[in-house]
């Protein structure tokens, strides 16, 4: 059985668009990692919430034998 435990809190908020593509509340997202004790974020905008995501995932993989970006 493998033990769990959790590292990091990443927060994501979609936001709000109107249908005809407007933002009314843009995304959003901030990252704190328990393990470096850093604060990421926030960030604002859908295409820059989607490069965070992806740079927080590789920048904080802290399991054994992982490369770190």
């Amino acid at each position: 059985m493998t033990t769990q435990r959790v590292i990091g809190a990443l927060r994501v908020d979609l936001g709000k668009q109107l249908p005809n593509g407007t933002w009314v509340q843009p995304p959003r997202a901030k990252y704190e990692c328990l393990i470096c004790l850093t604060t990421e974020g926030p960030v604002v905008g859908a295409a820059a919430v989607t490069a965070f995501v992806q740079t927080v995932r590789t920048k904080h993989d802290h399991r054994e034998g992982a490369r770190a970006a």
